[in-house]
């Protein structure tokens, strides 16, 4: 690859101004260089007298130091859609054929999705088999947790303890009896009178108990009427009658007494069958689950309050079964969770085997016809390519990549795509990485550059491209080999002169004709520098010396280094000055203006 250069008058490709840099360190080199080189050519020519060397010299000239990034690549679709087939089901139907145009939305093809529907129908047994053991481990946990809720026994009302049929430590099962609790602040007597004083009875008629063995009389009232037909052994029709008495003390359950009760004229209605007493509340406490009695707070005939606490079972193996059913009920949960995620996740499958195109485009392959079964899922069914925008990849070195950024535009020319000649576009850095591969000593820097080309390119077609960056204000110019270092330390020029400049300075090496002038230098890129003062246009200066051998030797040059450099798919060269201060192939454009130095990647 040959290096190109711009006239002055070449326009820039971007309209931020450079900022001005100091001269790189291995441009403050060359002149060192280039004495020690002289010093030891001088001492080459001491002992080889049969060899000539020539001053090679370059004029400055003014010219910009814009540079020119050239170089090839390969167009690609800047949006394209490859369609896979889903499985190896049958291809049902296609819709397009290569070169089809087609719009985003458009039928591709299709293919067999009825494993989609087995496969869904598997998820779906497993669902209702996993819904059978949730409902299952459900009830369990209802269950232990309702036993739980029993391990305590408390009094359902306050009254006297009158058996206690266990003690701490006792090992029960679910049904065995605890103890017997009654409440006997109050007793009851239940007994039948005649239908001939129903009207006569009520709750809240006033009664009157007498208890023959202990020679009580106590009042009592009504507190419940129930109209049963109960006979006497003399065929009365009777009623039940329930009468309440407070208890002083001395009544219990069992004991025989006989009532009387209040007519509304004050005589005494007396029952036709009487009862015994009973306790106005009993209930026998049993354990409601089975396990290890760990308190046991009543004892026999004492009393108890409502709510109290009377009984503890050890409840350790219902909380860790309780522990375990509701694992297995999360666990059955997540199970169900992710059947049915798979069963949403294969209906959207369907898309993959009713395909349609992404983007508008060209169809560039179909590779499956109707009726066929693929050997594989994966393979490629359908390759659409939009060709409004073509892009290429390309690589920019080192010294170049900072002028290049996304934005920069750039010239794309396909050669003799058509009759009037090259097919030009405008294309657009897109992305830039910034990171480095390396060639050959060389880093370069991955960049896309996209081309709106309306469809006038296909893929795969080789463009060039060329993007214009640096610095294109005009100023005085020179060779960076010209160049040089003075005895006290200048960056200085050997300028061609009859008689010594006012600036002049000493030097070693100085060929005879020439004198060193210093200089102050500015901008540079890899060829040229900026001279901004001390010297200025049509001066003649002094870059390398040239050795001629005497007879069948080799032509060879003192004083600078090898310019050549290796870049992808070619060499950036050097252009050599030509003796007499002209440049060899140094211009391009007229107007007699220095070109800048410029450099191609690609």
């Amino acid at each position: 690859m040959q290096l190109t250069t711009l006239p002055a008058d070449a326009p820039s490709a971007s309209e931020t101004p450079r900022k001005r840099r100091t001269l790189p360190k291995r441009l403050l080199l060359l002149p060192a260089l280039a004495v020690l080189a002289a010093g030891g050519f001088a001492l080459y020519q001491l002992f080889s007298p049969s060899e000539s060397s020539t001053p090679l010299t370059e004029t400055l000239t003014t010219g910009s130091l814009a540079t020119t990034i050239t170089g090839t690549g390969v167009t690609l679709p800047a949006d394209s859609q490859t369609a896979t087939v889903a499985s190896t089901a049958e291809i049902t139907k296609v819709y397009v054929a290569a070169g089809d145009i087609v719009q985003a939305g458009d039928l591709l093809y299709e293919q067999d999705d009825s494993e989609l529907d087995e496969q869904i129908g598997t998820y779906q047994d497993q669902i209702a088999d996993l819904q059978d053991e949730l409902t299952t481990a459900q009830t369990q946990l209802s269950d232990l947790q309702e036993t739980l809720s029993h391990l305590t026994v408390t009094a359902p009302f306050s009254g006297t303890v009158t058996e206690v049929e266990v003690e701490a430590g006792d090992s029960v099962q679910a049904g065995t009896k605890l103890a017997q609790l009654v409440d006997d602040s109050q007793m009851t007597l239940t007994e039948y009178y005649s239908y001939a004083y129903e009207s006569e009875i009520r709750v809240g008629s006033k009664a009157q108990v007498s208890i023959a063995s202990l020679m009580l009389n106590l009042d009592g009232t009504v507190t419940d009427v129930q109209k049963v037909s109960r006979y006497t052994t003399e065929g009365t029709k009777c009623f039940a009658v329930t009468i309440t008495v407070d208890n002083p003390g001395a009544l219990t359950q069992g004991m025989s007494c006989a009532s009387s009760i209040s007519s509304s004229s004050g005589q005494p209605i007396y029952a036709a069958i009487s009862g015994t007493l009973e306790y106005k509340d009993s209930e026998t406490l049993t354990a409601e689950a089975s396990g290890e009695l760990t308190q046991v707070t009543p004892v026999a005939y004492g009393t108890v309050t409502k709510g109290q606490t009377l009984f503890v079972l050890d409840g350790s193996d219902y909380t860790s079964q309780l522990s375990s059913v509701q694992n297995k009920i999360t666990q059955t949960q997540e199970r169900i969770a992710d059947y049915q995620e798979q069963i949403t996740e294969t209906e959207a499958k369907r898309a993959d085997y009713a395909v349609t195109a992404e983007i508008s485009g060209k169809v560039i392959q179909v590779n499956v016809s109707e009726g066929e079964t693929p050997r594989q899922a994966g393979e490629t069914a359908v390759l659409l390519y939009n060709l409004d925008n073509m892009e290429i990849s390309v690589n920019i070195d080192e010294l170049d990549i900072e002028h290049v950024t996304v934005g920069t535009q750039a010239l794309i020319s396909r050669s003799g795509a058509s009759s009037d000649g090259d097919q030009t576009f405008t294309g657009t850095v897109t992305a830039v990485s910034y990171e480095a591969t390396n060639s050959n000593g060389v880093a370069y820097f991955p960049v896309t550059i996209q081309i709106p080309s309306g469809g006038e390119l296909s893929a795969g077609v080789n463009v060039s491209y060329s993007i214009q960056v640096g610095d294109t204000s005009e100023g005085l110019l020179a060779p960076i080999s010209a160049l040089k270092r003075s005895t006290d330390g200048e960056t200085c020029l050997y300028i061609q002169s009859d008689t010594p400049p006012e600036q002049t300075v000493e030097a070693e090496g100085v060929p005879d004709g020439f004198y060193a002038v210093p200089v102050e230098v500015g901008d540079s890129n890899s060829q040229y520098v900026r001279i901004l003062s001390g010297s200025e246009e049509g001066d003649v200066v002094f870059t390398r010396y040239q050795q001629s051998a005497p007879a069948n030797g080799d032509t060879t040059s003192q004083g600078e280094e090898s310019q050549e450099q290796a870049f992808p798919g070619g060499e950036m060269q050097m252009m050599p000055a030509a003796p007499g201060g002209d440049f060899s192939g140094g211009f391009s454009g007229g107007g007699g203006g220095m070109p800048g130095g410029g450099r191609m990647g690609g």
